[in-house]
């Protein structure tokens, strides 16, 4: 079964959902079981995990057969003459392997890939702007390169749980607390400030063509 996703491009393994970024017993694990138990775990996780992915542009984890299917007429710029060849940025990081490409029906075999996404077709003839390309890949961050990844969800969802649930201020007593604006507002699991930015930026499409 093939799971279309909102990055342009299709899993083609069977799948009928993503994989969170983090499972629970690890998330356990990193937070010295805080808060195992808390029921609101697994939604702050997955809210965390497709934060990340809209971010950064793409599925990320795990590895994953994908099918980019891009018509030059109403492409989204991920395709480009050079000479006589044709580039194509396909919407990954981490590729790591390239099974098919078609052009117009016709298979392609003489290419070059980068790990960063993007690939080369060599000697293709003039094309016509509705001709259909369709490149059969792999892409996915390995479980070695992880580790920062699973951190940044470890510390979106502990943030949510440890949130006072948008309350502003607090009192107990003869005690008052008032949070920050900024803090309350970024305390959402799918919230992701700027530095958690700067450490998916490895990870984040960079844009087209």
């Amino acid at each position: 079964m093939s799971l279309a996703t909102i990055w342009g491009y299709n899993l083609t393994e069977d799948a009928a959902t993503f994989a969170d970024l983090l499972t629970e017993p690890e998330f356990d694990e990193l937070t010295a079981g805080k808060y195992t138990g808390d029921r609101r775990t697994a939604a702050e996780i997955k809210a965390a995990s497709d934060a990340i992915r809209n971010y950064c542009g793409w599925h990320v984890y795990p590895e994953a057969a994908c099918s980019l299917t891009e018509r030059l007429l109403h492409g989204d710029g991920r395709t480009k003459r050079v000479c006589r060849d044709l580039m194509v940025q396909l919407p990954a990081k981490f590729v790591t392997a390239v099974s098919s490409v078609l052009i117009d029906g016709i298979a392609y075999t003489d290419i070059d890939f980068e790990r960063s996404g993007i690939l080369r077709v060599f000697d293709v003839p003039a094309l016509s702007r509705k001709s259909l390309v369709v490149v059969d890949y792999k892409a996915g961050i390995p479980d070695a390169l992880m580790a920062s990844v699973k951190e940044l969800v470890a510390h979106r969802v502990t943030h949510a749980l440890a949130s006072p649930n948008g309350v502003t201020s607090e009192a107990a007593g003869g005690v008052s607390i008032t949070y920050n604006a900024a803090w309350v507002n970024s305390a959402r699991a799918s919230a992701l400030p700027d530095d958690d930015k700067e450490v998916l930026a490895p990870y984040r499409i960079q844009g087209v063509f």
